[in-house]
Formats: structure tokens, sequence, C-alpha cells
């Protein structure tokens, strides 16, 4: 999936979600959804979207973000799988995507699985600018749920 997103559309689809019950939506004080719940197969899986920053553990200054994904419920695991787009332009207003990311994790209940965007053999991106993290997120098996569409706070990274 290769297109811009803008706020009101990412706002729109967390409403949406939490409209027909799938999933639920937390917003932050701009009222952009940061995290997203849903239940599949007795597992409830919540995805939390972090701001981009700089890597403290990478020397070259890359720009990342992360979304932790957490797991309760009744079987043991479940497959999740997050898409991610890191993407460079103003709070309003189109965006670039800079770099991408699609990785499925098996989450034991009761545990906490880490996605990148991007992963560290991906596109890195250095460069300063204004940045936003954005999240398509499912759990894939051994039942399928939409978590659904999220993002992270718009930063200015120096």
């Amino acid at each position: 999936m290769r297109c811009t997103r803008s706020s009101a559309t990412i706002v729109t689809a967390a409403a949406l979600a939490l409209a027909m019950g799938s999933s639920a939506a937390r917003a932050d004080d701009a009222g952009v959804a940061k995290s997203l719940t849903t239940k599949a197969a007795g597992e409830v899986c919540t995805a939390t979207v972090q701001s981009p920053h700089r890597s403290s553990g990478a020397k070259d200054g890359r720009i990342l973000f992360k979304t932790r994904v957490t797991c309760e419920g009744d079987i043991p695991a479940v497959t999740v799988n997050i898409r991610g787009s890191l993407e460079e332009g103003p709070l309003v207003g189109p965006k670039r995507i800079m770099t991408t990311s699609d990785q499925s994790q098996v989450i034991k209940t009761g545990g906490t699985a880490t996605f990148y965007t991007p992963l560290a053999n991906g596109k890195q991106v250095k460069a300063a600018g204004t940045y936003t993290g954005f999240i398509t997120g499912e759990i894939t098996a051994p039942a399928p749920g939409n978590i659904g569409t999220a993002q992270s706070k718009t930063v200015v990274i120096k």
C-alpha cells in the first residue's frame, strides 16, 4: 500500500473501527489515534505507536519509530502483522513516504513485541525534518482480527 495519508483520514479510520466495534482507539490531546485494540480468537492485542526519533542504538543517526504490541487472552500465542510507513511533511498537509516496513511476529499471551519502521535492513532515513509514523495492523493467526490504522504524533527532528 503506497499512499499519502492525512490526519483526518487516520482519525476517520480509527473512529470507523471504533464505531464498528472491532477495535478501540485511544487518542492523544490532538485527537490523533495512537493506540488500537482488537480481539480475535479469545486474544486481545493492543498496538501503541511511538513518535519518530533518532535511534539511540545506531551510530549513524537514523530516524525510526516503534510500534509495541501487547497481547493477553486465552490462547498461547497469536501472529501479528504490522505495516508501517515513516512519512515526512507538515502536521497538516501532504506528506512523503520516506521508508516502510512489513513485519509479522508471534506474540505469546502476556507478552509484548516491538515492530520497527524501518527495519534494520530497510531504507534508512537520516535527514532532519518533520516526521509522522503510520501503521496498519492485524492479527493473522490463529484467527484474523483487524487491529486497524493509527499514527504517531508528528515531531520535528533536527
